[in-house]
């Protein structure tokens, strides 16, 4: 017996009906359609380690981040003076490294928090938004006004 429904065929073998519903007994469900890459997905819960490590040398890294020339296009800097900030803002650092120095390049997201240039430059290269407060890392050039 079977169900036709949109992309496949529901099968099954017995089916009992109750006020409101029917339990179906051993079911199947039958695409319509062939499935052509079937042979080419992976069962990775039945995968060792090796062969998952093995498959990740194969496929390589896929880079979402930005390029070098982007960052440093978009990137807005400054020096980092303490007496610039003010007194409160003086326990300020970069929540990467926990330090600024006198006279460090600071680089500002879209988010307007700053940090090291050669800190933040490392996890833009990876990602295109900020850890925390997931929004995008660097406006795009043309909207950019702040640009040095």
């Amino acid at each position: 017996m079977g169900l036709q429904g949109m992309g496949g065929t529901i099968q099954y073998r017995t089916h009992t009906r109750f006020p409101g519903y029917w339990r179906l007994s051993d079911v199947v469900y039958v695409p319509d359609e062939v499935d052509e890459n079937e042979g080419m997905r992976l069962d990775i819960d039945h995968i060792s380690y090796e062969e998952l490590l093995a498959l990740g040398e194969g496929i390589g890294t896929v880079s979402t981040g930005l390029s070098q020339e982007v960052i440093i296009a978009r990137l807005r800097r400054r020096k980092y003076s303490h007496s610039a900030i003010g007194s409160s803002a003086g326990e300020e650092t970069c929540c990467i490294c926990q330090e600024y120095v006198e006279e460090d390049e600071l680089g500002k997201l879209n988010c307007e928090h700053e940090y090291h240039v050669c800190c933040i430059r490392e996890w833009l290269e990876k990602k295109t938004w900020r850890w925390i407060c997931k929004k995008t890392a660097l406006a795009p050039i043309e909207s950019n006004p702040h640009q040095q």
